[in-house]
């Protein structure tokens, strides 16, 4: 039976994929296209990164467990105007929910 070696694959930090995919033209079109809890759990990823939380701390503040912040920046979960509003606080920002024709 032969060994295989697997390749190790150095993590990549939260920055640099919204660094990289900020700075691709296509990433606007994708954004735009990308469904709204998508849309909402890359804000979520972002709003925590520039707070300087990790996603326990978030989970701390908001009084959740850090997997559950994992699902909700995955698109995994199903997020309340309670919970958004608790997020938003936790990270010094506001929640603007609108309708627009």
């Amino acid at each position: 039976m032969t060994k295989r070696r697997l390749k190790k694959t150095r993590a990549v930090s939260l920055d640099e994929v919204f660094a990289k995919s900020e700075k691709d033209p296509r990433w606007d079109a994708a954004y735009a296209e990308a469904d709204l809890e998508v849309r909402v759990s890359l804000q979520i990823a972002k709003a925590r990164k520039n707070a300087g939380l990790n996603q326990k701390e978030l989970a701390e503040a908001i009084g959740s467990a850090q997997s559950g912040i994992s699902r909700i920046e995955h698109g995994e979960q199903n997020l309340t105007l309670a919970m958004l509003q608790r997020i938003a606080k936790a990270v010094g920002q506001q929640v603007i929910v609108e309708f627009r024709p």
